[in-house]
């Protein structure tokens, strides 16, 4: 029984204390993964969205060939706080980022668009207000929802999106 290697046929039982600290080690792990995580990769998300917000700047009227308008100087400032501000709640509640696809309709606004299984949300920055849609499938009475964004609703709109 010498030679048998310690706790072999044993459970091995932690005190209290010892179970705490292990879950201090292990909360600090992966804070220090987030930290380093919120440090490398929060600005390099953040510089691709600005990177597509100025590709979108450099449309003219009739940029599609059907008449529709560029958007504002007030609609890009709108769109770039507004998207930075979702990017920040989201880094730092700790959820995932999924980048948006982002682009401008025919009125001017600009569109971003996020797809998670069978839910979409899209959100639309206009001079007056921003709109969302929740879609989670065809019918437009029964499967989507259309409202006024505001700032208090998007990390609820996001968990929707992550269901």
């Amino acid at each position: 029984m010498d030679d048998e290697f310690p706790f072999s046929n044993q459970s091995v039982i932690l005190s209290e204390e010892d179970s705490t600290k292990a879950e201090e080690h292990k909360l600090s792990q992966q804070e220090q993964l987030y930290r380093r995580w919120q440090q490398d990769c929060y600005p390099s998300l953040l510089e691709t969205f600005k990177e597509k917000l100025h590709k979108i700047t450099e449309r003219e009227d009739n940029w599609d060939g059907k008449g529709s308008k560029k958007p504002s100087p007030l609609v890009l400032s709108q769109a770039h706080t507004t998207l930075e501000y979702f990017l920040y709640s989201v880094v730092n509640s700790g959820r995932l980022w999924n980048p948006p696809f982002v682009s401008s309709d025919e009125d001017g606004h600009i569109t971003m668009q996020w797809n998670h299984g069978d839910h979409e949300l899209h959100i639309e920055i206009g001079e007056e207000e921003t709109e969302y849609i929740k879609v989670w499938g065809v019918n437009i009475e029964h499967e989507m929802h259309l409202g006024i964004l505001k700032e208090k609703d998007f990390l609820n709109l996001w968990d929707w999106l992550s269901e």
